[in-house]
């Protein structure tokens, strides 16, 4: 039995998708497909979902099992397989729970709606749904006991770019982030964090003297109204994204990444597509 990761590729130069599994770091081995004779011409190669579980490759076999009739056999190539990847999303989430590492994690944490939407929003204002195959360079640990408890933190490389400790004040708690000086371009949203209580003031990174931290106390229903004042998505998209290039340029690890939860971000994905669908279906 051996840990790992079942993913699901696309690419937008290939009919099919790619289904398989790796007991190394996910983004390693999609590094590797996207280099590899058979799969490299057809590529670039994404995550379109995975899961972090017990025996990789008893989940492996099962989906390659389930949908074998459907297999394209290419040279150097025999993971191939000719179906939409929302088909063998739904067939690869049918795994058993008790196989998925750090499930009750997730569940605990999700059981609190207001969390999950507030990392769902964060996740797709910042570009992390995109950047998938950066795991473990970037990172979010799950009801971390840092400093007498969290929600989660996220790390980007070696530096905290969000957390929310579990400490509260009536229904507020307080919500830590690092963003861009682009920032202090806009006073109304200055002024918006200081009636929440909050601060904003230079950040304790030596190499970042662009980052700023900003803190404001609120019920995560609330919170995500911060994502949307002005300049704030400027901001964060600023300061994340350029550090995120910078990981994947020094292909980078944070030293974080014994503590990422997989299991989460999956978590997440499940319901950006589903979020995803039903917007598709109201047009």
């Amino acid at each position: 039995m051996a840990q790992g990761f079942v993913y699901i590729l696309s690419s937008p130069n290939c009919d099919y998708i790619k289904i398989g599994g790796t007991e190394r770091p996910i983004n390693e081995r999609v590094r590797e497909i996207n280099k590899s004779a058979g799969y490299a011409d057809q590529g670039p190669w994404a995550i379109a979902d995975f899961l972090h579980v017990t025996d990789w490759s008893v989940v492996e076999r099962g989906m390659h099992s389930h949908f074998e009739t459907r297999r394209i056999r290419q040279p150097q190539a025999i993971e191939l397989f000719s179906l939409p990847s929302l088909e063998a999303r739904i067939k690869l989430r049918e795994t058993p729970k008790v196989l998925r590492i750090g499930h009750e994690a997730t569940v605990k944490i999700f059981k609190n709606l207001d969390v999950k939407l507030f990392l769902h929003d964060l996740f797709q204002l910042s570009g992390l749904y995109g950047s998938l195959d950066l795991q473990g360079s970037w990172t979010i640990s799950i009801l971390p006991k840092t400093n007498g408890g969290r929600w989660f933190t996220l790390n980007i490389g070696t530096h905290e770019v969000a957390f929310s400790p579990v400490r509260a004040e009536g229904e507020k708690y307080e919500h830590w982030m690092v963003l861009d000086r682009l920032l202090l371009e806009y006073p109304q949203t200055i002024m918006w964090i200081g009636k929440m209580g909050g601060y904003v003031e230079d950040a304790p990174y030596k190499h970042s003297d662009r980052a700023l931290s900003v803190s404001f106390w609120e019920n995560f229903s609330d919170a995500r109204k911060f994502l949307g004042l002005p300049g704030v998505r400027r901001a964060l998209v600023a300061y994340w994204f350029d550090a995120l290039a910078d990981l994947r340029k020094r292909q980078a690890k944070s030293s974080y990444a014994k503590s990422h939860s997989y299991d989460a971000v999956a978590e997440l994905l499940e319901y950006k597509y589903a979020a995803d669908a039903q917007i598709f279906k109201a047009r």
